[in-house]
């Protein structure tokens, strides 16, 4: 129905309501559920939900492939220390004397600069062998020796008893060489060195002769351990007496089952003592690296 203005001002004022509208009625506006979804999509998981999926435990595939990474990469970093390690003896001499000095500030954390200074090597006292290309093995060491050494006696030095023996047996047996090592008693190798390297007396040459084996006056090669020959030059003088020259072969490229050289191994810091004893005590001795 029509409805009328109340206000008098003589205008007829006419407002027809539609059809069908309800001015009592709000229409409620429906959520964007999609627009709401593409943001949840969007949005980047808590750090407590990247801590719960880091917990999921790895599948058997998942933990053996990552051991076999962690082992691959450990195999290769010990074929780079092998390496390593085998390549020093084909190194020139300067830096044979670098990596000592290295060797020797490790093993001396607490000496001063002048205490290190009376330790370490120069370049001179060492003779390199880079130009050597055959294999370094036992089969070779005769020829790698008679190559380098012209000193009517040599010292070689390996790192163990065992070491010792096969040094001995690649250099001609008993015939070109002597073991000195624990297995013998300290004087029995202090007695053999003192035949072979003491000149005797016109008084007991003849005695001594007769109790001389057939062959002494061709050994050349003195195979020992750092630590015997360490304790025979502490008790007897028989190798720095005269001039003639002396070399002195350091068994280093050899690597026992631990992956030590002579070196790393236990017997290192008896090694540098040592060589260090007869630079000191002898002229013409020069250092070469097997």
């Amino acid at each position: 129905m029509p409805l009328g203005d109340d206000l008098d001002d003589g205008l007829d004022y006419q407002v027809d309501s539609s059809e069908g509208e309800n001015f009592g009625d709000v229409v409620e506006e429906q959520p964007n559920h999609s627009a709401s979804d593409s943001e949840n999509a969007k949005r980047p998981h808590s750090a407590g939900e990247e801590d719960e999926t880091a917990k999921q435990p790895q599948s058997k595939r998942q933990k053996k492939l990552a051991k076999s990474k962690v082992h691959q990469k450990k195999l290769e970093k010990l074929e780079a220390d092998r390496e390593q390690k085998k390549q020093l003896p084909r190194s020139s001499s300067e830096r044979i004397a670098e990596h000592l000095g290295t060797l020797i500030r490790e093993k001396n954390p607490d000496l001063s600069a002048l205490e290190l200074e009376e330790l370490y090597f120069k370049k001179t006292d060492f003779i390199s062998t880079e130009r050597y290309d055959k294999e370094r093995s036992l089969h070779n060491i005769l020829d790698f020796v008679n190559n380098f050494s012209k000193s009517p006696r040599a010292i070689v030095l390996s790192t163990s008893n065992l070491r010792v023996a096969d040094v001995f047996r690649g250099l001609g047996g008993s015939k070109n060489a002597v073991k000195l090592f624990s297995k013998n008693k300290l004087k029995e190798d202090l007695a053999r060195v003192d035949q072979l390297l003491k000149a005797p007396s016109s008084k007991d040459r003849q005695a001594k002769n007769k109790g001389k084996k057939k062959g002494d006056a061709m050994v050349k090669f003195f195979t020992a351990t750092p630590g015997r020959m360490l304790k025979i030059v502490q008790e007897t003088d028989a190798f720095f007496l005269g001039k003639d020259k002396l070399d002195i072969f350091v068994d280093a490229s050899y690597l026992d089952p631990k992956m030590n050289t002579i070196f790393t191994s236990d017997d290192c810091t008896a090694l540098l003592k040592v060589l260090k004893e007869f630079l000191g005590k002898k002229s013409s001795v020069k250092i070469l690296l097997f």
